[in-house]
């Protein structure tokens, strides 16, 4: 017996010597295959894209799929690839984009003519023609004024750059240079050569950044227009808007689906009423903006009333710059440049107050529930990172993302409320 144990000893140890030795001889060959591997994507890196990539880490990961550390690649490697595809086709996806957040706009109205008995496809077809006849007459009749307006508004700012620069290059701006202890001639030619020309293209830089706004709309417009998709787009994604959102919710597990509906109702009702009554309260206030400036005989009110409405969906920031443009065109609106100032701030002010006791209350309904610190944080992380798109969508992300976080903060409550019951009870139900 003692010579077949060390017969059996001795097998197992020759095994096990081999075994190590094959294990020794396969990791040499990995090794050399990895450093094989990435000289072949050294040499060929010009044709490397993210869907080769993509495809090989789940070529070697895949048959490791059982390991928690090689699904976790493969997820974030798939979630990366997703955010570099939706980057590199968003000029792709802005028909689309355009599309369906008009059919979230519109869908409220779509469901209510349903409940009258008219069907989704006729509702869908009036509203999309309604739509088109609108923006064709914005396009044709509009815009045009606006234009106009805009070019008078900078050669205004030209023509009192230019009266401003007469009066630097003059004898009394040497004279008041020259009481500082500057020289005549250097001052003469630091006000000729250095100031006044750099003068007119600052302050036509200053309007045009800050009406460059109405450019980009009439641009965005002119676009949507002229791209026939986007109509037939917004009629189909109106029209089946309800599958398509039972096709979004059956993406998710079945143990979560119920979850996500919820948040979802809640996300629908805040981002629905403040985006359809935000749009409403902005028309309203470029109306009555371009309205008043007409009366007041305030020049341009037309390019005003279109800022103030894109504005007024900035809150703060979109007040403070409204009431600064507003007072510098009313200070070449005629002769009595005062009262013109006056009026344009007293105006802007108040239809704030206006739309603050009134308009909104009653249309966008209870606010969005941010204390003004977060909300200004917001709006400037929002636009450092997204600009001026980042002001439009702070608002409404912010308070889904605090929604979020109150859902969570209530969650967490109801469970630590209900920890000690189920405690309680479960020794008396063994008892």
């Amino acid at each position: 017996m003692p010579r077949k144990k060390q017969q059996t000893a001795t097998v197992m140890e020759s095994a096990r010597t081999r075994f190590v030795e094959v294990n020794k001889i396969e990791a040499i060959i990995l090794a050399a295959g990895i450093m094989l591997l990435l000289f072949l994507i050294y040499t060929i890196q010009i044709v490397i894209s993210p869907f080769i990539v993509l495809g090989s880490i789940l070529f070697l990961l895949y048959p490791l799929r059982s390991h928690v550390m090689a699904r976790n690649i493969m997820w974030l490697a798939g979630i990366l690839f997703l955010f570099w595809f939706l980057y590199s086709i968003v000029g792709i996806l802005a028909p689309f984009a355009v599309a369906l957040l008009l059919a979230y706009i519109f869908h409220p109205l779509i469901t209510k003519a349903e409940k009258w008995g008219i069907p989704r496809w006729a509702s869908s077809l009036v509203i999309i023609f309604c739509g088109i006849a609108v923006i064709t007459v914005l396009a044709l009749l509009v815009l045009p004024i606006a234009f106009r307006q805009f070019s008078g508004i900078l050669e205004a700012v030209s023509a009192i750059a230019n009266d401003f620069t007469n009066w630097i290059v003059s004898d009394r701006a040497v004279a008041s240079l020259h009481q500082y202890g500057i020289s005549t001639q250097k001052a003469r030619e630091m006000l000729t050569n250095t100031f006044a020309p750099r003068l007119e293209v600052i302050m036509k830089g200053l309007l045009e950044g800050a009406f460059g706004l109405v450019s980009g709309l009439s641009t965005v417009v002119s676009r949507i227009v002229n791209m026939v998709i986007i109509p037939f787009l917004a009629f189909y994604v109106l029209k089946d808007f309800p599958l398509i959102r039972h096709r979004a919710k059956m993406l998710f597990p079945r143990s979560k689906r119920d979850r996500a509906s919820e948040y979802y109702a809640h996300i629908d009702e805040l981002l629905g009423r403040y985006l359809r009554g935000a749009i409403t309260v902005a028309a309203i206030n470029a109306v009555l903006v371009t309205l008043f400036f007409s009366i007041f005989g305030i020049q341009y009110p037309l390019v005003l009333g279109i800022v103030a409405g894109v504005l007024d969906l900035i809150p703060y920031f979109g007040l403070i710059i409204m009431l600064i443009l507003a007072v510098i065109v009313a200070s070449f609106s005629g002769s009595s440049v005062a009262g013109h100032m006056i009026l344009a701030a007293s105006t802007i002010a108040a239809l704030h107050i206006f739309e603050a006791a009134v308009l909104s209350p009653k249309i966008i309904g209870s606010k969005v529930g941010m204390h003004p610190v977060v909300l200004i944080l917001s709006l400037l992380v929002f636009s450092f990172f997204l600009g001026f798109i980042g002001l439009l969508i702070a608002v409404p992300t912010t308070a889904i993302v605090i929604m979020l976080v109150r859902e969570w903060e209530e969650k967490k409550k109801r469970v630590a409320q209900i920890a000690p019951i189920l405690e309680n009870q479960i020794p008396g139900e063994g008892a």
